[in-house]
């Protein structure tokens, strides 16, 4: 094994190393100790580039085996320090390899065409070094991610691969060409290339952002719809109460002339049943979760359904208000759907629940079935709406959102009545202090 050959991989590593952690600083830590995780994984990574050059000395192909391993060394550092997801990690590892390759083709530059002494070569190299890594530091890895964590998409993942699997072609393509070494201009050509798959990088992450914020717009726009549509409720709730109150004006002086106890018992009732309208405006804490518990509540309230729910709503703040909005407003009309056909009215009743359990949070909406459902091979209800209104399509969606927090979703059935539980993990409210649900 050469000295020089064990002393250049191992700065090479340390290029690699500087630039990962330019981008790791940035980005939401894990809770523990993720400091001495990045240590050991850089102590570890260094004995692998020990061998380095054993490997190379019997594979032709130095610089692809080389920019693969950049990829699972960079990859495992991100996946031991930063909270990301995997797509994430592979987009910050795909990144650090890609720049890392490109400073070690400037070293190369340097030190095999512009024929420096090793002491000057190891100067610039160092420069180039300190240049690009706090370049990068300031700007993109701190450009890039939205509050320390990326938002990598699939068909982002794809390409970002694609552009490393190109940057690889292009040294495979080197080393089969094997262009003399004096001919500077054919090593910038490399050089080169590596800029512009880099650049490439850089423009696709702007497009995919510029894409995030046109959902993000759409979202607003969905959001101020619906506040438009809980202004138009409450303006209904008011009149509804008004008219409500105007009854019970009549009903009061009625009374008056009322002497039977069995009579008044009976207008007791009614106005029992003409202010129940004040217990279906939802608090919870939530505003999201009131909208859509006070618009189902109303519904429930026309179709005699009686809903009840225990819910604190501050614990699914973190939850982006589409979201939410979509798994309480799915579940919650598959529920109404189901118990508006039970002939019963005594039995029409839907329980929603909101509590934590150990380190997840749990939503439970239970409501009870008159009929059997069939699941199918995706532990969904296979039902029609002329017998239970379960949709396979409100479920996924349903499903399909709780994913996106790390969750999943569970149904069955037990002693006649059908529970929809969601299992998300325990995130802690924005506000520190717990207070009773209202």
């Amino acid at each position: 094994m050469d000295l020089t050959s064990v002393t250049l991989e191992i700065w090479r590593m340390l290029e690699v190393c500087c630039i990962a952690l330019a981008f790791l600083v940035p980005l939401k830590k894990k809770e523990s100790r993720w400091v001495r995780r990045a240590v050991i994984c850089i102590a570890l990574g260094g004995l692998v580039f020990l061998g380095m050059p054993v490997v190379i000395a019997h594979f032709p192909f130095m610089a692809c085996v080389r920019s693969a391993v950049f990829l699972v060394f960079t990859g495992v550092l991100f996946w031991q320090c930063a909270d990301l997801s995997f797509n994430s990690i592979v987009y910050c590892a795909v990144w650090s390899t890609m720049l890392g390759d490109f400073l070690i083709e400037c070293n190369t530059l340097l030190y095999r065409n512009l024929m420096l002494k090793p002491i000057w070569s190891a100067v610039v190299g160092m420069v180039l070094l300190l240049v690009l890594t706090g370049g990068v530091g300031c700007t993109i890895a701190r450009w890039m991610p939205d509050k320390g964590r990326y938002h990598t998409g699939p068909r982002q993942f794809a390409f970002a691969l694609g552009l490393w699997f190109i940057s690889v072609l292009a040294d495979l393509f080197w080393v089969i060409w094997n262009p003399p070494m004096e001919y500077v201009s054919d090593w910038v050509l490399l050089l080169m290339i590596k800029f512009y798959c880099i650049t490439v990088l850089y423009l696709q992450h702007g497009l995919f952002q510029k894409s995030a914020i046109r959902q993000e717009l759409a979202m607003l726009n969905t959001l101020w719809m619906q506040q438009k549509a809980q202004y138009d409720l409450s303006k209904e709730n008011i009149a509804l109460i008004n008219r409500k109150c105007h009854d019970l004006k009549h009903q009061i002086r009625a009374m008056r002339a009322i002497f039977t106890e069995e009579q008044q018992k009976k207008y007791f009732q009614d106005i029992e049943q003409s202010v129940r309208i004040y217990d279906v405006l939802a608090k919870t804490g939530n505003e999201v979760l009131d909208t859509v518990l006070t618009e189902k509540s109303l519904v429930c309230e026309a179709n005699g359904i009686q809903a009840n729910c225990v819910a604190d709503g501050r614990v699914l703040a973190f939850m982006d208000p589409v979201d939410l909005y979509t798994i309480f407003g799915n579940a919650l009309d598959n529920a109404i759907e189901s118990v508006s056909t039970i002939e019963d009215r005594t039995r029409r009743i839907i329980d929603v629940q909101v509590y934590s359990e150990k380190q997840m949070l749990v939503i439970q909406i239970i409501n009870p079935i008159t009929q059997e459902l069939v699941f199918d091979a995706e532990d969904l209800p296979v039902t029609t709406k002329e017998q239970n209104g379960y949709h396979g399509f409100g479920l996924r969606s349903i499903r399909h959102t709780v994913k996106k927090y790390g969750g999943f979703m569970t149904v069955k059935v037990e002693d006649g009545a059908f529970y929809l539980r969601l299992l998300l993990p325990k995130i802690p409210p924005q506000t520190p202090n717990q207070v009773s649900p209202e």
